[in-house]
């Protein structure tokens, strides 16, 4: 199949440099009018030589709007699988401060992506999980709560549910977001029929968008263990409880049970996910309250891992304890279990729920209020304890990595944030290529050159066309230790890490500019290949910091913010590289 590969990467303003034979197709961006900038210990210049990506305003930004509010950004009636729900937040819904309670809003969100769901797999649907949750506003009483689901991309049997939720004060028209998730549904197959999903049908750019950053999305869930895994065992070596006056954290735990009764069941008999969630959010909230002596307010939640049906009749025991404290920030685990009679009476216990949940709580005057530390007094407690510390550096990791300004140096490259820096890699390319308003500059034979100006930010894609199937491009194209063959501006290039198959760090020095020392580069370079033919094959290039590889007094240490190909396959024998950047 002829290839075409759609490079991003970064141009210096004086120049663009014309590609060679082989199907080099570029993308690139930069501030007009950028050199060597902003030089000095601790802060590398952000310029670039041909193909480097020079500062790109929006390019990490981007990806944090992405992967936090990418969901759905479509306006009008809902198309295609849209789902939406509107509700007013009565006084049945609110908590003692008039603001809906957390659980009310989880069972909607969770109703509306559930029927999103189904809308596309035409058969019942299940809660898998739902990703890290932030509650970025709180709805009052009369205010009107809209909740967007749409299905992402489906997998084999399973599908990834983007959900938006938005609140709108009546009397101002004032519209504010509220949160956005990621929830994963599997399809239920009736009887020994088994299930195989249709493709989503992609109607708009910010569906392509979702659809290929879905891909990206499933990696983080599916690499997270592994992650946490290795965060706890830095977390068991460092003994951090030795506050005198902690407070035990056997003093919050807090066991509830509750009765499955139809009203609890979704319409295929199984216990509705959101109302599960919804009673751990209370016994949460009890358990939290009991340190701080206030009424606690959820601000996230740290995945809702469904690991099991329940139905009704079914007794659902709820078991939560405060795992550790961290200022003015508490984090609650939750575990659930189900019994049917027979398993009540031998005490055998399904295990059907986990999740870990956050909260804060204020004063009168609503100031957050500081939480005691606690102290784990048994092995299990203890474990809880250090797996907190593990899971906050993971949020916070990926807070740094995803709502970060894009004027701040590159991203350290670190165990509990590896996982978002390859995302947010990713997603950069994939959010420059879908870009609106790109205007055609030149016309070669096999070539055109765009450019695209926003406020300060020059852009700038290459497209070409070359002979060459579409998966050796990638493979030449992937690999930067062969670029010095082609590339003028790469002098040396050697692997730092080899992080995994489609991970790699290199390390890259490039001749001098007159009158500036030469440069090197300390780069990510991640390696996508397509689920299915119409999609390309992604080369994504950023910069990254290693402890290992500290600057050095003879390079002036750059900066590629966005740069990159995108690798597209024609129908006929020809090959087309087009940079859809």
């Amino acid at each position: 199949m002829p290839a075409s590969p759609r490079p991003a990467g970064t141009f210096p303003p004086h120049r663009s440099p014309a590609p060679s034979s082989g199907g080099r197709v570029h993308l690139g961006h930069g501030r007009r009018g950028a050199g060597p900038s902003r030089q000095g210990p601790g802060r590398a210049a952000r310029s670039c030589s041909s193909r480097r990506s020079l500062p790109v305003a929006g390019a990490a930004s981007a990806a944090a709007a992405l992967f936090a509010r990418g969901a759905m950004e479509r306006c009008g009636a809902a198309a295609g699988g849209d789902v939406r729900m509107c509700q007013t937040v009565f006084p049945a819904h609110a908590n003692h401060r008039g603001e809906l309670s957390a659980g009310q809003l989880l069972k909607w969100m969770d109703a509306t992506a559930c029927l999103a769901a189904e809308k596309h797999a035409g058969v019942s649907c299940v809660t898998a999980s739902m990703d890290d949750i932030q509650f970025e506003e709180a709805a009052r009483v009369g205010q009107v709560i809209t909740i967007k689901a749409k299905v992402n991309r489906a997998f084999k049997t399973s599908m990834e549910v983007g959900i938006k939720v938005t609140v709108q004060d009546v009397l101002t028209n004032v519209e504010k977001i509220v949160s956005v998730a990621y929830a994963t549904y599997v399809a239920k197959p009736v009887g020994a029929k088994k299930i195989e999903l249709e493709p989503v049908q992609l109607l708009s750019t910010e569906d392509h968008l979702e659809h290929t950053l879905a891909t990206e999305r499933r990696r983080i869930r599916l690499g997270y263990e592994q992650v946490f895994q290795k965060l706890m065992q830095e977390s068991n070596k460092e003994d951090t409880f030795k506050e005198e006056d902690a407070v035990s954290t056997d003093l919050t735990h807090v066991q509830s049970i509750e009765l499955v009764q139809p009203p609890h069941a979704n319409h295929h008999g199984n216990t509705f996910g959101g109302q599960i969630m919804a009673w751990m959010e209370t016994v949460a909230s009890i358990s939290a309250s009991r340190l701080c002596r206030s009424y606690p307010i959820l601000k996230s939640v740290n995945m809702f891992k469904f690991w099991g049906p329940s139905v009704v009749g079914d007794r659902l025991v709820f078991n939560a304890i405060v795992n550790n404290t961290f200022q003015n920030s508490v984090e609650v685990g939750v575990r659930v279990e189900a019994y049917n009679c027979e398993e009540w009476i031998k005490d055998q216990a399904r295990h059907i729920n986990s999740a870990f949940l956050i909260f804060n709580a204020v004063n009168d005057k609503g100031e957050l209020l500081i939480f005691p530390g606690v102290k784990p007094t048994t092995k299990d407690s203890v474990r809880r304890y250090h797996g907190a510390i593990a899971r906050r550096r993971i949020r916070l990791a990926r807070k740094c990595m995803l709502f970060a300004k894009e004027d701040k140096p590159s991203d350290p490259w670190e165990t509990s944030n590896q996982a978002y820096v390859s995302y947010s890699n990713v997603a950069a390319l994939t959010h420059l290529a879908a870009k609106q308003g790109w205007e055609i500059t030149s016309m070669l034979e096999h070539i055109k050159i765009w450019t695209h100006e926003e406020r300060d930010v020059l852009s700038l894609k290459v497209e070409m066309q070359v002979k060459i199937p579409s998966h050796v491009a990638f493979s030449l194209l992937s690999d930067f230790t062969r670029r010095q063959q082609w590339d003028k501006h790469f002098l040396t290039c050697e692997v730092l890490q080899a992080v995994n198959e489609d991970e790699k760090i290199y390390y890259v020095t490039s001749p001098p500019m007159t009158g500036h020392k030469p440069r090197d580069f300390v780069i990510l370079v991640s390696q996508r290949q397509p689920c299915k033919p119409s999609e390309p094959y992604v080369v994504a290039v950023k910069s990254v910091t290693l402890t290992s590889k500290p600057p050095s007094p003879e390079y002036c240490r750059s900066e590629i913010l966005c740069a990159g190909f995108q690798i597209y396959s024609d129908s006929d024998s020809s090959c087309t590289d087009p940079c859809s950047t």
